[in-house]
């Protein structure tokens, strides 16, 4: 009869689950410092699969608003603000971050000479509250793989940690469902709000307490109160500030040229000038950033334009792939000025 109630209770709680689900956001990361280039996919895709099925509805950030913690070489603990203005930002009830603490491998001999290999891998998942940033639960698992011949790690390696990160993955999962389960959660919903961020210069990176949301010009959402505001783009000193932010509010930032900017594009003008220019052939925001970072290579040809003595000119080719021509512009916004001075 203990037994029966037990199996009903279970089965009460899954349903009362599936009912409910909870809303919480994933971020994975790599903290392992020997293998810092694993295939991080596979660890989000498995949690993904195996929590969504237990009463969870599962956003990934990566492909909401560029998360970029889990890009790192060796992995970036997101402070505690971070992952609560991330779940808040994506409506969430909480955050879940999943981590490999290490992944290692040991020789294993067979006549002096290697004939085997035993894998570790160690992946630890936590839930964080929304409202609170509070860790509620957490589960770690140490896995072990034995008899991974040298013909597997010589065949190919990337998907030999796929396999392992997966069984892992899996394994972790069962156990963090279950501790989840126990847990008296009741969270509540977050006080978010719009903001409008604008810059002078177009395709800046924004920061909100860490998190990155994406390139300026935006619509944020953005948990109402004091948060930690980074705006940056090559060439440009970094802004960095605390702010309030409130429903409805635009929030325009100024970014300036560094020495090394100021060097190249003479003023802030010209820069979003050039900018403009080349996003008006069509271009990504990563092939504006490259055709920035180096003027002289390829980049600068397909973009259609030239800087030459502190003007931006269109560039042509002629024949295709021959010599440079260029034709001036309309003058630039210091030229205008220059000329208003001497009127």
């Amino acid at each position: 009869m203990k037994r029966l109630f037990v199996l009903f209770a279970g089965v009460l709680a899954a349903l009362a689950a599936l009912a409910d689900p909870r809303r919480v956001a994933l971020v994975v990361q790599n903290h392992s410092v020997r293998t810092p280039n694993l295939p991080m996919s596979a660890l989000a895709d498995t949690l993904v699969a195996q929590l969504a099925g237990n009463g969870w509805t599962i956003v990934n950030p990566e492909n909401v608003i560029g998360v970029r913690q889990n890009r790192t070489v060796n992995g970036e603990a997101m402070p505690e603000a971070s992952a609560k203005s991330l779940a808040q930002m994506l409506g969430a009830d909480g955050v879940i971050t999943a981590s490999v603490q290490d992944m290692s491998s040991t020789t294993i001999r067979i006549e002096g000479k290697p004939g085997a290999y035993r894998f570790k891998a160690q992946v630890a998942i936590a839930l964080a509250d929304a409202a609170t940033g509070a860790t509620l639960c957490g589960e770690e698992t140490v896995d072990v793989f034995r008899n991974v011949t040298s013909a597997q790690v010589e065949d190919d390696t990337n998907e030999l940690y796929e396999r392992l990160l997966h069984e892992a993955a899996v394994k972790c999962a069962a156990g963090f469902i279950k501790k989840a389960a126990g847990i008296d959660w009741n969270p509540k919903p977050a006080d978010v709000v719009n903001v409008n961020f604008t810059c002078n210069i177009q395709g800046a990176d924004v920061k909100v307490d860490g998190v990155a949301m994406g390139t300026i010009p935006a619509m944020v959402p953005v948990p109402k109160g004091v948060h930690n505001l980074v705006v940056e783009y090559p060439f440009c000193v970094p802004y960095s500030t605390m702010a309030y932010f409130t429903d409805g509010q635009t929030y325009n930032v100024v970014l300036l040229l560094d020495s090394t900017g100021r060097e190249r594009f003479k003023s802030e003008a010209l820069f979003a000038e050039t900018i403009d220019r080349i996003r008006k052939t069509g271009e990504t925001d990563d092939y504006v950033r490259r055709t920035l970072a180096d003027g002289t290579a390829q980049y600068w040809k397909n973009s259609g334009v030239k800087i030459d003595k502190g003007e931006v000119k269109d560039l042509k080719l002629s024949p295709p792939g021959g010599a440079e021509t260029v034709a001036p512009r309309s003058p630039t916004v210091d030229q205008l000025m220059e000329k208003a001075r001497e009127l």
